[in-house]
């Protein structure tokens, strides 16, 4: 949401994302139905998606120009691979899983790296998230459901035990990835990476959890949606991937009404 509170752009990476917290929300509150914003998400992603041609990376209302799109990125197709795996049972499943398999078909590649884009149609900027990182480990853990793909594993063994070396303390968004992806692979064969975890988390985190908590109160506006920047900073930025955090953040808000009322998938 921009400024004027009416959609920017529509983000497939975020619509995966939305998919597994309507999961979550289906399981703990279940009085709220879920059902139609699922199929709803899940119908938009059939609609961009194609054997030949993934998603891009963000969809525009306007002639907006963004670098973002002149790559695909891997991380984005595991999040809607994770948000489809999630709502299995909640939409049909014809629709869900011949969506899921075109999806694989361009996240997985044909060797046994993982890359961090694919159809690159011109230079990207230096960031973290366009070079090889322990964030990948976040999209790898996101398709571990679906084969034993040796690109999942020999990511996984490329950034255990590195995540500290290659992670600028200061570029929180990327450590959490890691450390997610990082965590999923304990519970899914790996338990020993609950130590590397446990680890990273107090070097990182210990003694910023208030901070950040008090921080992130500041993006949350008086409707309950959240913005992307702290108040004060134009554009505003309302979106849904911050208000499903922040929520998972705070837990006891009334968040996930204004979410399905107010926020697009």
């Amino acid at each position: 949401m921009n400024e004027h509170d009416e959609p920017a752009f529509a983000y497939p990476e975020i619509t995966g994302y939305y998919l597994s917290w309507l999961a979550s929300l289906a399981r703990l509150q279940p009085e709220i139905d879920t059902h139609p914003a699922a199929l709803a998400a899940v119908e938009w992603l059939q609609t961009i998606t194609s054997f030949d041609h993934p998603p891009a990376t963000r969809y525009y209302f306007d002639d907006s120009d963004d670098w973002r799109n002149d790559a695909t990125f891997t991380f984005d197709l595991a999040m809607m691979c994770r948000g489809l795996h999630a709502v299995r049972g909640m939409v049909p499943e014809r629709p869900r899983k011949q969506l899921l398999q075109k999806l694989l078909r361009h996240v997985l590649p044909p060797g046994n790296s993982l890359p961090v884009f694919i159809n690159a149609r011109g230079e990207l900027p230096d960031r973290w998230s366009t070079r090889p990182g322990p964030f990948q480990l976040k999209t790898a853990a996101a398709l571990l459901p679906f084969e034993r793909h040796p690109a999942i594993w020999s990511t996984f063994y490329r950034w255990r035990g590195r995540i500290l070396e290659e992670v600028d303390s200061g570029e929180l968004h990327a450590a959490f990835y890691a450390l997610e992806g990082l965590m999923q692979f304990a519970i899914s064969g790996k338990p020993e990476a609950i130590h590397e975890v446990a680890n990273c988390f107090e070097a990182l985190l210990s003694n910023r959890l208030e901070e950040l908590r008090f921080r992130l109160e500041t993006f949350v506006s008086e409707s309950g949606a959240i913005s992307f920047r702290s108040g004060g900073y134009r554009p505003t930025h309302f979106n849904t991937w911050a208000t499903i955090f922040a929520y998972q953040c705070f837990n006891d808000t009334d968040i996930p009404s204004i979410v399905l009322c107010q926020l697009p998938g």
